[in-house]
C-alpha cells in the first residue's frame, strides 16, 4: 500500500484538491476539536479506495516528534484501520483519554463511510452513505457497524424523504457480502405481477447479496403470503431446496414510514412476516431534531449535484434552514437547494432570495413558535398549521378532533395514526410540549364552555356528558384546572 502524508493546520486551510477521505476526517476533526487540540494530533489510516496509507498532521511539529506520542488505534468491526496520535510533549493543555477514545472510533466510522460511498458508486452508479456529525446519525453509524457484521434481517422506520436508502447501502456496502449484489424492490410501485416477476428474478440472479424491499408497508396480504413463502432457511444442498430466498446467504432489509407493528395489530399484516423480517430494528432521526447536520448536508449535495461553487448562503440564509421543520426531510432539503442554487442571480444568497424561491420556509404561525396554541387551532378545526409536523401527529389529532366526545385510549390514537403508543406519546411531547390526554382534556373543558356560553341554562350533568366525561366530579376537577372556577360558577358569569 502506498503512503501520503497531508497537512491540514486550521480550519481556514483550503482543502479541496485533496482526496475524499482526507476532506471528509479533515472537515470533522475541524469541526469537533479546539485548534489547539488539533495541533497536538496526527492521524494515519487506510484508504482502502484508493490502495493508498494516508498520514495527516495538523502540525508540521507533530510529524518529527514520533517518540513522544501516544497512540490510539482506529477500528472498525475488530479489525485496525488506523491510528489517532496524540504528541504528549506539549504546553497545549491536552484533551483526555476518553475524548481521544472516542476521537478514535468516530473516525474509524467516517473511514468506512468513505469506503461505502466508493463501493456504493461502483454497483450502483451513484455514492450513497450517511452524511453529518451530529451524536443521532453517528450513533445510528455505529449501530449499523454491529449489525452489518451478522447476516441478519433488518427493518428501517422513518419519515418520508429520510435517508433509508443510505442506511440499507451502509449495512450492505460494510458487511463481508460488499462485492455481491444490492438489489432494491420498491414495493409501492409494484403490482401483484410485477411484485412476483421481480422475486422470480432475483432468485434466479442473486446468489448471495442483499435484497431492499422499500416501502414494505405497500405490500397488500396477498403480496405478504408470497414474500413469506419465499424466504427459507434452507441450504441449496438440500435435496428439498426450492428456488426461494435463502437467509442463509442473502440478507433482507425492509423499510416503511409507517409502524408495522400497529399494521400487525390491525391485521393488516402478517404477523409472521414481521417476525422474520424484524431481527434487528432502526430508527432515522428526522433532519429537524439534527439541525446541526444542515450545514454539512448543504456542502456534500453541493458537491454531489456539482453547483455552483461561487453561491454561498449568508449566515441568516442557513439560520432559516436551521429553523425549519423538513416534514420531507433530507428530500425537501435536495429540492430547496437545487431550485435556490440554480434560480437565485446573485452570489450571496440571502434569507428573503431563500424564501421567495422556497415560500413554504417562511410559513411561521403563532402556533409553530408557541406550541401551547395548539387547542385553539383544533376548535376551529384548523388542520394547517400543524402540516409541518410528523404524519402521524397529525393523524392523531385529526383522530381527536372526530371523536373527542368518546372514550379514546392512546392505543387506539396510535392504531389510528399508524405508530406504537410509546411512539405517539414521543411525538406529542415533542412537537406539542404536553401528553395526549392532557390536550384531549384541554379541547373538552374549551368545548364545555363554549356550550355555556351558548346555552347558559344547560344542566351541568348533561354538560359534563356532552363533552365525553362520564364522571361528575372529574368534569368539575378538570374544569376548574383549566378555567380557575367551577362549572357552575363560569355559568353564573354567562347569565345576565
Amino acid at each position: 500500500m502506498n503512503e501520503s502524508t497531508l497537512s491540514a493546520i486550521s480550519p481556514s486551510d483550503a482543502i479541496e484538491n485533496q482526496l475524499p477521505l482526507t476532506q471528509s476526517l479533515t472537515r470533522y476533526l475541524n469541526a469537533r476539536c479546539s485548534e489547539h487540540t488539533l495541533r497536538q494530533l496526527s492521524l494515519e489510516v487506510e484508504d482502502q479506495t484508493q490502495q493508498l496509507k494516508t498520514h495527516i498532521v495538523f502540525n508540521q511539529e507533530n510529524s518529527l516528534a514520533s517518540n513522544s506520542q501516544q497512540s490510539y488505534p482506529i477500528v472498525y468491526q475488530r479489525k485496525r484501520i488506523g491510528a489517532l496520535n496524540l504528541l504528549t510533549k506539549s504546553s497545549l493543555p491536552s484533551p483526555t483519554q476518553s475524548e481521544l477514545t472516542q476521537l478514535s472510533s468516530q473516525i474509524g466510522i467516517l473511514v468506512t463511510r468513505n469506503a461505502i460511498q466508493a463501493l456504493s458508486s461502483r454497483y450502483l452508479g451513484k455514492k450513497a452513505s450517511l452524511q453529518g456529525y451530529s451524536d443521532q446519525i453517528l450513533n445510528l453509524e455505529k449501530t449499523i457497524e454491529r449489525i452489518a457484521a451478522k447476516l441478519c434481517p433488518v427493518y428501517i422506520q422513518a419519515e418520508s424523504g429520510s435517508e433509508v436508502v443510505d442506511v440499507a447501502c451502509s449495512i450492505h456496502f460494510s458487511s463481508y457480502a460488499k462485492h455481491h449484489p444490492f438489489y432494491e424492490i420498491d414495493c409501492a410501485s409494484c403490482n401483484e405481477e410485477d411484485f412476483a416477476k421481480k422475486l422470480s428474478h432475483v432468485n434466479t440472479a442473486m446468489n448471495q447479496g442483499c435484497i431492499f424491499f422499500s416501502h414494505i408497508d405497500a405490500l397488500s396480504l396477498t403480496q405478504q403470503k408470497y414474500l413469506l413463502e419465499q424466504l427459507t432457511t434452507q441450504s441449496k444442498n438440500s435435496a428439498s431446496y426450492t428456488s426461494k430466498i435463502d437467509l442463509q446467504r442473502i440478507r433482507i432489509i425492509s423499510a416503511s414510514e409507517s409502524d408495522i407493528q400497529s399494521l400487525v395489530d390491525q391485521a393488516r399484516f402478517l404477523p409472521s412476516l414481521w417476525q422474520k423480517l424484524n431481527f434487528f430494528s432502526l430508527q432515522i432521526p428526522p433532519l429537524r431534531d439534527r439541525p446541526d447536520d444542515i450545514h454539512t448536508l448543504v456542502e456534500q449535495l453541493s458537491e454531489i449535484y456539482q453547483l455552483s461553487p461561487q453561491q454561498q448562503l449568508t449566515e441568516q440564509a442557513k439560520s432559516v434552514l436551521k429553523n425549519y421543520r423538513w416534514p420531507n426531510n433530507i428530500a425537501e432539503l435536495e429540492k430547496v437547494l437545487l431550485r435556490t442554487f440554480t434560480l437565485a442571480q446573485e452570489n450571496d444568497i440571502s434569507e428573503q432570495t431563500l424564501v421567495n424561491i422556497y415560500p413554504e420556509l417562511a410559513k411561521t404561525t403563532a402556533f409553530t413558535q408557541n406550541p401551547q396554541h395548539c387547542v385553539e387551532y383544533l376548535l376551529v378545526g384548523d388542520m394547517a398549521p400543524f402540516n409541518k409536523y410528523h404524519p402521524s401527529l397529525q393523524k392523531a389529532l385529526s383522530y381527536i378532533l372526530d371523536h373527542w366526545q368518546r372514550d379514546i385510549s392512546l392505543k387506539e390514537l396510535a392504531a389510528n395514526a399508524y405508530v406504537s403508543s410509546s411512539h405517539l406519546s414521543y411525538l406529542f411531547k415533542r412537537a406539542l410540549q404536553r401528553s395526549f390526554k392532557q390536550i384531549l382534556a384541554e379541547f373538552r373543558i374549551r368545548k364545555a364552555c363554549q356550550l355555556i356560553e351558548q346555552n347558559p341554562n344547560l344542566r351541568i350533568t348533561d354538560l359534563c356528558m356532552e363533552v365525553g366525561f362520564g364522571d361528575l366530579s372529574h368534569f368539575e376537577k378538570i374544569f376548574r384546572r383549566y378555567t380557575q372556577m367551577s362549572p357552575r360558577e363560569y355559568k353564573k358569569r354567562q347569565q345576565p
